[in-house]
């Protein structure tokens, strides 16, 4: 595992833990443990988290920045899962199953902060306080709700559609970077790059977006939100 070396925060206390909300909506004594186990850690951008392959050695709250899940195959390809901002949690999964093995690697994409939770005292928690547990079981739910919306979605929507969307959400995120490439765009919405491409410049020729390398700027966010909302695939 690479990541930033540093100290244990020793003013890290409950106050630090509400822009988590797996973590904030706990009891105070679950919230009290926690925040002794918990390290505080600043990474560089561009700087590795996780390692894919590696063994689990803790999970991950973020406080700020943004991070980039993403797999590698055996030539090289990399595959861009998703991107995770303050309050997510980063590595749970690889701790929960048994061969506890990293299973994706991530990546700082700005500089970030986060809390360090090691395996020892992730099993002491899940042992010690259940509504840990529960509130990793609802966590699991929600993303599970949410892939089965985008497994909906890549069936019932046309790329077209799930482009304007995914340029609407952007645009609505206030703590979101713009730089995406077409690459990290085609895996976010279930297609290839050169169909991005493609529609991206038919937007621009419509006028509903602009471009300067990686930025995206709606000029006709109506125009937009109409493409949105077309179902035809």
């Amino acid at each position: 595992m690479l990541i930033a070396p540093c100290l244990k925060d020793d003013r890290l206390n409950i106050s630090d833990l509400t822009q988590i909300p797996l973590i904030s909506a706990l009891p105070l004594e679950c919230r009290q443990q926690l925040s002794r186990f918990l390290i505080q850690r600043r990474i560089p951008a561009y700087q590795s988290l996780v390692l894919e392959g590696d063994p689990a050695e803790a999970c991950f709250f973020i406080q700020s920045g943004t991070f980039r899940v993403l797999r590698t195959n055996q030539d090289g390809k990399v595959q861009v899962l998703s991107r995770l901002s303050t309050g997510a949690p980063i590595n749970i999964i690889s701790l929960l199953i048994p061969e506890r093995v990293n299973r994706a690697s991530v990546e700082a994409l700005t500089p970030a902060s986060v809390l360090a939770l090691n395996s020892k005292d992730f099993d002491s928690l899940l042992a010690s306080c259940p509504e840990f547990s529960t509130a990793l079981l609802r966590h699991f739910a929600m993303r599970i709700s949410h892939m089965t919306d985008l497994a909906a979605d890549l069936s019932l929507l046309s790329v077209r559609t799930r482009l304007a969307r995914f340029l609407i959400d952007l645009a609505d995120s206030p703590n979101s970077i713009c730089d995406w490439t077409q690459d990290e765009i085609a895996a976010q919405i279930g297609t290839v790059r050169d169909v991005v491409g493609r529609t991206l410049r038919d937007f621009e020729t419509q006028g509903l977006i602009s471009r300067d390398h990686q930025q995206f700027v709606l000029l006709d966010r109506s125009g937009l939100v109409r493409e949105a909302s077309l179902n035809p695939k």
